[in-house]
């Protein structure tokens, strides 16, 4: 498969996402609304999508891509669906999805095919840390207004695949206490960020 090949299929699989997450906000119950409507299943994606790609370039590349093309597919269909969006927040979000989605992109490269261990452990604690800092927000900033039990859930999940990303990826425990430390590190810079806004 080429290279323009894998890379199109991943940012049509994403845009995909997001014309589902548009439908999912409005028909999911409202324990599972915040799914639809945070940052870790997008960057989730990101992760998803960088795994057409063999060269830690092009996995970067498809990952910030894949960002905005969630975006994309989010915005479009709800405009369609006659719930327009806030340009500043499509702008943010979209900025923030290349950011993340490109570091997302080389840390599924690097847990795939790099020897380096400090490498392999900032790939195992990215998408953890996002989701343990998301969650802690979720569970501080909007406790009232959404449910408190995805974001339990969510702040195991991450913390469950941290635990197995590292045990598998890293073989010796200063690696895996490495990972740990980044992931702490990513979920406080995603706490600091979501208080910023």
């Amino acid at each position: 498969m080429k290279p323009a090949f894998r890379g199109a299929l991943a940012l049509a699989l994403a845009f995909a996402a997001g014309v589902a997450m548009s439908f999912g906000q409005t028909y999911t119950p409202h324990a599972l609304s915040p799914f639809f409507n945070s940052a870790a299943p997008v960057v989730a994606v990101a992760g998803f999508v960088a795994f057409t790609a063999r060269r830690w370039w092009l996995s970067a590349l498809i990952g910030a891509f894949a960002g905005p093309a969630v975006m994309a597919g989010y915005y479009v269909t709800s405009e369609l669906r006659g719930f327009p969006g806030s340009a500043s927040y499509i702008a943010l979000w979209s900025t923030a999805g290349v950011i993340v989605g490109a570091a997302m992109g080389l840390g599924v490269w690097a847990l795939r095919f790099s020897s380096s261990t400090p490498l392999k452990a900032a790939g195992a604690s990215l998408w953890p840390g996002v989701a343990v800092g998301e969650a802690a927000f979720g569970l501080t900033a909007n406790a009232e207004t959404t449910p408190g039990g995805y974001w339990w859930a969510q702040a195991v999940l991450g913390v469950a695949a941290l635990a197995a990303i590292a045990w598998y990826h890293l073989p010796t425990w200063a690696g895996r206490l490495m990972s740990l430390g980044f992931a702490a590190v990513v979920a406080l810079a995603v706490f600091a960020a979501y208080g910023a806004r």
